[in-house]
């Protein structure tokens, strides 16, 4: 899995696959006591059915108190970072994967309709737990390492 420092390396390797090939980009934080941790991941779905390749970028901020803003950062980054390969992805399937839950009983669904409205207006598809495994399993789990 190699870090995603600049876009040249993940842009080759994008074209260097079949037109089946699926692109998911997602993003997900976590709290620690002073920081904010972002983990922004492009998932490069071989064939649709043959593993994946997975390319990821980590950055800590200052700790975002306010849920919103948090939730919206994570957007903010998958989608710049859906719009700085989209050119490169052709008719391949590509996804912008939030890691936001539409029932409202959970926290994050406060963003929900503000979330999927920024990201259609790039011109790119979201979507939203429970499919959003970009954001919501890959990015969560290096998170965590």
């Amino acid at each position: 899995m190699p870090p995603l420092e600049d876009y040249g390396e993940l842009r080759e390797y994008i074209k260097s696959t079949s037109e089946d090939t699926a692109i998911y980009v997602g993003c997900d934080s976590r709290q620690t006591p002073y920081h904010t941790v972002f983990v922004t991941v492009v998932v490069v779905h071989i064939d649709s059915s043959r593993g994946a390749k997975i390319f990821w970028r980590v950055e800590k901020t200052k700790k975002i108190e306010s849920l919103r803003h948090r939730l919206m950062g994570e957007v903010d980054r998958a989608v710049y970072t859906a719009l700085m390969i989209s050119d490169v992805v052709g008719d391949r399937p590509f996804e912008v994967h939030l890691d936001i839950n539409p029932n409202p009983r959970h926290d994050s669904s406060v963003v929900v309709k503000e979330a999927i409205g920024y990201v259609l207006a790039q011109g790119l598809k979201p979507v939203v737990k429970p499919n959003s495994i970009a954001a919501s399993t890959v990015a969560d789990y290096i998170s965590r390492m």
